[in-house]
């Protein structure tokens, strides 16, 4: 006789297996609430195991399974939740049939796991208890003890791996990876289908190799991405030093052409002082003045770094007819590295100056903040953008991809967020009414805290 109640604790142990799936996921790519889908799958496949376990008794004959039906109700319970879960999470589909792939044959080798401690434990009895009870309560201990045993790898691999590593493969890794993948869960199911498993030792050293070659398998699979990730955080960070180089050469060839201009300036004065024509040279220089003036307008805080950026993208956005204004309040001494500060600031108005050329000129908007408070750093840089989907409020940067190219992150607000992380701070993004803001906080190294002899400035453009 079929006990349901013994299928119901098979059942409800899916729940674990449920509850991963979001977990390789940013909170930033989900359009609920993590707590919410959770208690969503929590009370979906209760009332599924319940429905599962009434299906499986009721289809029995004369005490043994049908394992048509069961598993035909098993892969429609399973298709209505994992088409839920897809519609819950904003990632590319791709990536959702990566995870999904991957989830599938952490169950499948579940229960290939389960039924070998079966197997070990009853000896002799494992055939019949196992074909002519779908409810024995000693394969739910097994089910039970391997969750226990492989959950919190599982969880790890999810959380700390597959979440960082997924955001920075592109779609042809992320297809070749997904055919991969279905390869060896498709073999893996063909093989462990209705395997001898009371044919001991030879069940448990064939499927136990089995499923150690899996493993490796997936090590190997994943190492590439670790591959490829590194090889992307290298080209990020060429690109960052690609920006702090075109910014110091851009100051050069402001400094050259001052030293050339300087010259002519000499020569005209020599040239009208040996004239005698003094009102002249009075009046040259009083137009010299105000050149330098404004050169020395574009000294906001003391910072070379923080100056240099700003003087540069200040040219560049007055070529481009882009407003922009400058509220720069930094204290001296804040002890953010000058190469650190150069990529904060230059990502954040790079990606400014990207989003704005797309817009008339006038809807072109830019306004940075930047400012000393007590022990903290903080910088606010929003510009107007196109219209698109709003964030509900600040997330990260993993919820905004890339305007270069398709399917992928920023990889901008990417190092943004680590230079923030990197002091101790944070980097939080929002698009809102056709602006997006990038609020930055970095916390002062110990020392370094101490307020300046030197009122800060503060300069607007």
């Amino acid at each position: 006789m079929i006990e349901p109640l013994f299928l119901l604790m098979r059942w409800i142990q899916t729940i674990p297996i449920a509850m991963l799936m979001l977990s390789p996921f940013e909170d930033g790519e989900l359009r609920i609430q993590r707590k919410t889908g959770c208690l969503f799958s929590l009370t979906y496949l209760l009332l599924a195991g319940v429905g599962l376990a009434v299906i499986s008794a009721a289809a029995s004959v004369d005490g043994q399974r049908n394992i048509a039906a069961r598993d035909i109700s098993l892969a429609a319970v399973l298709a209505v939740y994992l088409s839920c879960w897809a519609a819950a999470v904003r990632a590319p589909a791709v990536r959702k049939m990566l995870v999904a792939i991957i989830m599938l044959h952490y169950a499948a080798m579940l229960n290939t796991l389960s039924n070998l401690f079966a197997a070990l434990i009853l000896g002799e009895r494992y055939l019949t208890e196992i074909s002519a009870d779908a409810g024995s309560l000693t394969f739910d201990l097994c089910l039970l003890a391997a969750t226990a045993l492989t959950y919190p790898l599982v969880w790890g691999f999810l959380r700390r791996i597959l979440r960082k590593n997924l955001p920075i493969l592109g779609d042809r890794q992320t297809y070749r990876g997904l055919g991969y993948l279905c390869v060896m869960f498709l073999l893996f199911s063909i093989v462990t289908y209705l395997p001898a498993y009371e044919r001991q030792p030879e069940a448990t050293i064939t499927l136990g190799s089995l499923m150690a070659t899996d493993m490796i398998a997936y090590y190997i699979y994943f190492q590439e991405i670790g591959a490829v990730r590194r090889q992307g955080e290298i080209a990020r960070q060429l690109a960052d030093y690609q920006t702090q180089y075109q910014i110091i050469i851009s100051r050069m060839e402001s400094v050259r052409r001052l030293r050339h201009d300087l010259r002519h300036h000499f020569h005209t004065l020599g040239t009208l002082n040996a004239q005698g024509r003094t009102e002249e040279v009075t009046a040259y220089l009083k137009e010299y003045g105000k050149v330098y003036e404004q050169l020395e307008r574009q000294n906001f805080s003391g910072d070379p770094a923080v100056d240099s950026v700003l003087g540069y993208y200040l040219a560049q956005t007055g070529e481009e007819h882009i407003p922009m204004d400058c509220q720069i309040n930094l204290r001296e001494g804040h002890g953010i590295a000058h190469i650190d500060m150069t990529v904060l600031l230059g990502n954040c108005l790079e990606n400014a100056v990207e989003a704005v050329r797309r817009l008339p000129e006038e809807e072109r908007r830019i306004a940075v903040e930047l400012q000393s408070v007590e022990h903290m750093v903080l910088l606010r840089v929003v510009n107007s953008c196109r219209a698109g989907p709003d964030t509900e409020g600040f997330t990260g940067w993993r919820a905004f991809p890339s305007g270069k190219k398709k399917s992928r992150v920023g990889v901008g607000l990417r190092s943004v967020t680590e230079i923030a992380a990197k002091y101790g701070g944070s980097a939080q993004f929002q698009r809102k009414d056709g602006e997006f803001t990038a609020r930055v906080t970095l916390c002062m190294p110990p020392g370094d805290t101490e307020p300046s002899e030197q009122p800060p400035k503060a300069e607007k453009q």
